[in-house]
């Protein structure tokens, strides 16, 4: 099975407006829509239904949704919650970027977070992303995948039980108060109002990836390695811990973690 493409940046809750969404739609939406979701409807995609719905949920006091836009391979997700920060979630599909290059998706993204104020985002491969995360042994074991490599940890709800400890994979993420994203990937957005958990001059002075940019609103771009899929090289993984190492992330994150349980 081919990989896919998973994308995900975090944004401020004023920029969630009907208008703002149409454009997301045009620019981000890069494959056609056969079915759509609201909390109003699950149905097949039709544009024009879709802005009645949409105009119908922002005439509500308090607009909070999730709306998914799918294929039979590809998805757009945009979440707007009560706890959490809205977030958009791609999953591109071989039949995307074999069309649009996985440089240029990366590029429209780095533009919607200069334009939009993103918080922050990442870039990686699902198939990566699932493994450097996963702490259920059994799911290795399902996927023929080896265990030699792995440790373990006391379950976390029974303790009779081990699962696997992802902070032994440089992949591993926190997902930590409204949704905030801490972690190494191959590509990674950082904004302003993430400055403020981990300044902005330690992401900055990262230079040992394949490109650090400072973009035009103070944001910064990091790629880690030039291909996205090229993810299990010694080279990546060790600029993972490397970036992890210097910017704090851990340092940060588990504090952050642990008061939100």
């Amino acid at each position: 099975m081919d990989d896919v493409l998973y994308v995900r940046v975090v944004i401020p809750p004023e920029v969630v407006t009907l208008p703002n969404i149409q454009i997301w739609i045009h620019d981000l939406v890069l494959f056609s829509p056969t079915k759509m979701r609201t909390k109003l409807t699950d149905r097949k995609f039709n544009a024009n239904q879709l802005h009645k719905e949409l105009e119908k949920l922002f005439s509500e006091e308090c607009v909070n949704f999730q709306l998914e836009l799918r294929d039979d391979t590809s998805s757009f997700t945009l979440t707007k919650g009560i706890n959490q920060l809205p977030s958009i979630l791609c999953l591109f599909s071989k039949s995307v970027y074999e069309n649009i290059s996985v440089p240029e998706i990366a590029s429209k993204f780095t533009d919607f977070f200069q334009t939009y104020e993103g918080i922050v985002g990442h870039a990686v491969s699902r198939e990566d992303q699932k493994w450097q995360n996963e702490t259920d042994i059994q799911e290795y074991k399902d996927a023929n995948k080896p265990l030699d490599h792995v440790t373990y940890k006391p379950h976390s709800f029974d303790p009779d039980k081990i699962m696997i400890d992802t902070e032994s994979f440089p992949g591993h993420h926190h997902f930590v108060k409204r949704g905030l994203w801490f972690g190494a990937a191959w590509r990674m957005w950082f904004g302003n109002e993430y400055f403020s958990y981990i300044p902005k001059d330690k992401i900055l002075a990262f230079s040992d990836g394949y490109q650090t940019q400072e973009l035009h609103n103070g944001s910064i771009s990091i790629t880690l390695h030039e291909d996205v899929w090229d993810y299990e090289t010694a080279v990546h993984r060790e600029r993972q811990w490397e970036f992890r190492r210097r910017v704090g992330m851990d340092e940060v994150a588990h504090p952050m973690r642990n008061r939100s349980r």
